[in-house]
């Protein structure tokens, strides 16, 4: 009924939610937060087409790109704390050339749609595990093969596996040979911490009390 009214009847498909392209080569590095930057600056060196980084606060993006142009590469920033003019300058730079890598957060980089990008770095993993698909899906377009790499630290197990989840996909760990080898703290151990703590204050407790009862016993008996 729809194409008897329609000049031009079109047939729209829809992406399921969490697919990645397959031309989207994916990797996790294990990474303190402490080394982040360092591992960052290794792989810059790898990778001479447009670079994306996605830093999960306005501020971390400010950082990242500010420590970037003091190391003379070409960076550029957009987030909400950025005019729309200088927004406008820095994704045109970014499409032009001008800028080789573009920092920035998730709410401002849904206007980018810049073809392409060589390489998706996610400097943090998103606080929505959905966004990962948005941002790794600015690399690989027009049947270009793309990267993405995410820094995980090693609490993020957890967040790793939701976007496995998500995607459907195993994620592949990978090393730089530079960087000592960090591996996922199991939850028990890291959230084990703050439960001993409560048992010894819980015991402690009990210890007092008994000690207090025993000394009014000792002199009752008098």
């Amino acid at each position: 009924m729809a194409a008897a009214h329609m000049k031009l009847p079109i047939h729209v498909e829809v992406a399921p939610s969490g697919t990645t392209a397959e031309n989207i080569v994916q990797e996790v590095f294990i990474v303190k937060q402490s080394s982040k930057r360092q591992l960052l600056i290794k792989l810059l060196d790898r990778y001479h087409g447009p670079v994306l980084i996605f830093s999960r606060t306005k501020i971390g993006a400010k950082k990242i790109a500010r420590g970037l142009q003091r190391m003379n590469y070409r960076a550029a920033e957009i987030h909400s704390n950025r005019s729309l003019a200088q927004r406008k300058e820095a994704l045109d730079g970014f499409k032009s050339g001008k800028y080789k890598i573009l920092v920035a957060t998730d709410i401002a980089a849904r206007g980018i749609d810049v073809t392409g990008i060589e390489l998706v770095i996610n400097y943090d993993l998103p606080d929505d595990t959905e966004h990962y698909v948005h941002r790794i899906g600015r690399t690989g377009r027009a049947g270009h093969e793309g990267r993405a790499v995410s820094f995980a630290t090693p609490e993020q197990g957890r967040d790793v596996r939701n976007i496995e989840k998500l995607i459907k996909t195993a994620l592949p760990i990978v090393e730089h040979p530079e960087f000592p080898k960090e591996k996922f703290i199991e939850e028990s151990k890291y959230h084990r911490g703050p439960k001993l703590h409560q048992r010894r204050r819980r015991q402690s407790r009990f210890h007092g009390h008994r000690h207090r009862q025993r000394h009014r016993n000792k002199y009752h008996k008098y």
